[in-house]
């Protein structure tokens, strides 16, 4: 088994001509359905590269060194006078090690010291952009936004993305370098594993979105419908409250109550969520949710 590898050092600089044929190679390895190609032209981007055209005012690149290895780039596009998109593109084999993360820490110390004008870093995530979501959290960016309908999907349909933001203020209290210690769950599929005491809920099903300390869940089982719950984290601990369905009679019940989830790492890397709950007719238990494997 290969040695897991540490955090990616990761550099910024310029791209030049030469850097053309690597970053359309790039371009094409990183698409996905969820973040489709630029459509970069190696021949045509040398030519834009050496004329300076993209790093101007409204439109800047940067090229992205992973250990030394041109491995991504970043688009920075002014939208108008006060914001500025980003997007990003890593190679599949630097993926999962931070990367994106830092990326996005050195453009917002780099643009926001460079332009006093600017006041917000933001950028856009297909809904079912998972990894692209949680490279945004990590960066200390805010959701903000659901835009319906806004992705044309390559095989038809649209779909909706989710909006995030880095504010000059957010930048000034260092909230894009925070650690906080804050476990994310955004994103995340939790199986239940146990039922220790209380009512069991076969086929138990959590998914989450995070956006900070908040905390958003929405749930199903076999005979539990519409669950969503909703709290804030603190350190490694989830105070929440929820709703949902029990469909065990002859006509659907609404249960609600509160309860709280201890975060914390297993043995083989996954979260695992220890759940103690009470609802309101005074039932009680305490469960524990594995993190699904990918």
């Amino acid at each position: 088994m290969a040695e897991p590898r540490g955090r990616a050092e990761v550099h910024l600089r310029m791209p030049v001509a030469t850097d053309a044929e690597w970053m359309a190679a790039t371009d094409r390895s990183a698409s996905t359905a969820f973040a489709p190609p630029l459509g970069l032209d190696a021949t045509t981007l040398a030519d834009e590269l050496a004329q300076g055209t993209w790093a101007e005012d409204g439109r800047f690149a940067w090229a992205v060194l992973i250990d030394g290895e041109p491995a991504g780039f970043a688009v920075v596009l002014r939208e108008d006078e006060e914001s500025t998109r980003v997007g990003l593109r890593i190679a599949p084999a630097h993926r999962g090690r931070g990367a994106g993360r830092e990326v996005l820490r050195q453009l917002a110390d780099h643009h926001f010291a460079d332009d006093e004008r600017l006041l917000r870093l933001v950028g856009r995530a297909h809904e079912r952009n998972v990894p692209m979501q949680r490279v945004f959290h990590a960066a200390g960016f805010r959701m903000e936004a659901r835009y319906r309908d806004s992705f044309e999907q390559p095989a038809g349909g649209r779909a909706s993305e989710w909006g995030y933001a880095l504010t000059r203020a957010d930048w000034a209290e260092g909230r894009h370098r925070s650690t906080g210690g804050t476990l994310d769950l955004h994103g995340l599929a939790f199986l239940l594993e146990e039922s220790v005491e209380g009512p069991d809920l076969p086929g138990l099903v959590v998914r989450f979105l995070q956006e900070g300390r908040r905390a958003l869940a929405r749930y199903d089982a076999d005979e539990v419908a519409e669950g969503e719950l909703a709290g804030i984290m603190n350190g490694g601990v989830l105070t929440y409250r929820f709703l949902h369905t029990t469909e065990t009679g002859p006509e659907p019940t609404p249960t609600e109550g509160g309860g709280i989830m201890r975060v914390q790492r297993r043995d083989d890397g996954r979260l695992e969520l220890v759940d103690r709950w009470t609802d309101t007719d005074g039932q009680h238990g305490r469960r524990v949710l594995v993190e699904r494997r990918t």
